[in-house]
């Protein structure tokens, strides 16, 4: 889904640019690009797994892959065509186009894309703790529904997978903050596109209370935030303005170690 086809539903919160501090690591550059070994190098094939289940009214069957070895809660989902699904988008062509939307929200489950993210809930000791987590990122989603498919990624809806909760999310696409591919901004850069994606979830009372920058993807030329289990949902304007401003400061730190980082494994070279 290309994020830059949305006009942005979100009102503008706050003039105060962000200043970041005035340093980089010894014997850095100020940009970087990918390297050729990094450009030739393959992409890791994912171990894929047939998988069936319902989805509110709809019995989905799929392909699915993990995202990450180091996230076994995110599957990646290929949903395989389905006749009936097929039958009814071409019927519901025929309804006004007021009708359509309506359709298309209430039955969501038969309009979904080619590619989706299952995300588990998370398994731990404190199993009510991560029922929490579950909870409030499942409630964050509802709560920023102006936001969806701009800032954050669709939601669409909760099932139950292999015994456990699970949200239905877009898969975005884009790459990663944390990826060698995400790790090519400057500073600047980065603070200028991670403001005004701050900015918005503040203007809906939610703040990201989880400066990793696995939690962000560049999409289309804007951040987009991941991942909202740990959102303040009860903080202050200026409390808000204060962790915004944190957090950056954070991510541009951990920004600079993954540069430097990747720089030495090979990964990235001065621009």
């Amino acid at each position: 889904m290309d994020a830059d086809a949305h006009q942005s539903p979100c009102p503008h919160v706050g003039n105060d640019e962000i200043e970041l501090p005035k340093y980089r690591r010894p014997g850095e550059p100020e940009k970087y690009r990918l390297s050729a070994a990094r450009l030739r190098a393959a992409k890791p094939e994912l171990l894929a797994t047939p998988v069936r289940f319902w989805f509110r009214t709809r019995y989905i069957s799929a392909i699915a892959s993990q995202l990450a070895p180091e996230c076994p809660h995110l599957l990646l989902l290929h949903i395989r065509s389905s006749a009936i699904a097929w039958l009814i988008a071409r019927c519901v062509k025929f309804l006004p186009s007021f009708a359509q939307a309506w359709v298309k929200t209430v039955f969501i489950e038969w309009f979904l894309p080619n590619h989706a993210v299952l995300k588990l809930q998370k398994q731990g000791d404190e199993e009510a703790v991560m029922a929490e987590l579950f909870e409030t990122e499942a409630k964050v989603y509802d709560q920023l529904k102006p936001l969806q498919g701009v800032v954050v990624p669709r939601y669409y809806g909760q099932l139950h997978y292999n015994g456990s909760r699970a949200l239905m999310l877009e898969h975005l696409g884009g790459v990663s903050l944390v990826s060698p591919e995400g790790a090519t901004l400057t500073l600047q850069e980065l603070s200028d596109l991670l403001q005004p994606c701050y900015r918005a979830l503040h203007a809906f009372g939610v703040h990201h209370d989880d400066p990793q920058l696995g939690n962000f993807r560049l999409v289309n030329g804007r951040i987009m935030a991941l991942d909202f289990e740990r959102a303040a949902l009860d903080l202050s304007a200026d409390d808000r303005a204060f962790f915004m401003k944190t957090n950056i400061w954070d991510l541009a730190d951990r920004y600079q170690d993954a540069q430097a980082y990747y720089r030495r494994e090979g990964l990235l070279e001065a621009a």
